[in-house]
């Protein structure tokens, strides 16, 4: 299954579905999908790993059933599209489907925050991690530098987005709700660094978007 292609689509929920507002995955789309990226994010028991600009909050919860004694930290700032009770019926069902208690095997909280700010807890973060976000920020610069000090020293943010110019991408976000002008390559990682982050990793093409992975400048 292509990630790409499900986050692109617009997908409609039938009434039985077990929750709103995202695709529904079984365990084995969840293992194919999303172990490549607990992999490449080097993901370990114990960490705090935050999703930002999560939206529902569907995939930092497939995520979350390769995670193992984590807290996850679910964070947006719609709070029309972000909310606990859709957020437990993700839990409970995909426990079900595990066939133990993902909310008891890891620790799930939501954080609220503004275009400027994550609200995350300063220096408890050990992996950031953002898909198709980085394009949408009203004010990227204060944001990421707001993400920088919720990292601990060690931590690191990995960024998963379309480029213009990459693979054929366009000047725009091509889903019609955002339109938003994308970064080239360059511009993205100039952009990085100026804001006190370095390269540390750059993913081969997953599902036809490059994931690249940072760490803190001393």
């Amino acid at each position: 299954m292509n990630l790409r292609l499900i986050l692109l689509a617009l997908i409609v929920i039938s009434s039985c579905a077990p929750y709103a507002k995202g695709p529904v995955f079984t365990i084995e789309e969840t293992n194919e999908i999303f172990h490549p990226y607990i992999e490449f994010m080097e993901i370990k028991p114990g960490m705090t790993v935050a999703d930002v600009g999560a939206g529902s909050g569907i995939f930092t919860i497939v995520m979350a059933t390769q995670f193992d004694s984590c807290k996850v930290l679910i964070q947006d700032i719609d709070q029309e599209t972000l909310q606990q009770n859709n957020v437990d019926k993700m839990i409970s069902h995909y426990s079900g489907k595990l066939g133990y208690d993902l909310g008891a095997r890891n620790q799930f909280e939501i954080i609220y925050g503004t275009p400027t700010k994550s609200n995350l807890p300063d220096q408890s973060v050990d992996v950031i991690y953002t898909n198709a976000t980085i394009h949408v920020f009203d004010a990227p610069n204060e944001m990421l530098q707001n993400l920088r000090k919720t990292l601990k020293p060690t931590g690191k943010i990995f960024i998963r987005d379309a480029f213009k110019g990459d693979n054929g991408k366009g000047d725009f976000c091509s889903d019609s709700k955002c339109a938003k002008p994308l970064y080239t390559i360059d511009e993205f990682l100039e952009m990085m660094n100026e804001n006190g982050y370095k390269l540390l990793k750059q993913s081969p093409e997953m599902d036809g978007y490059p994931v690249f992975g940072f760490g803190l400048m001393n």
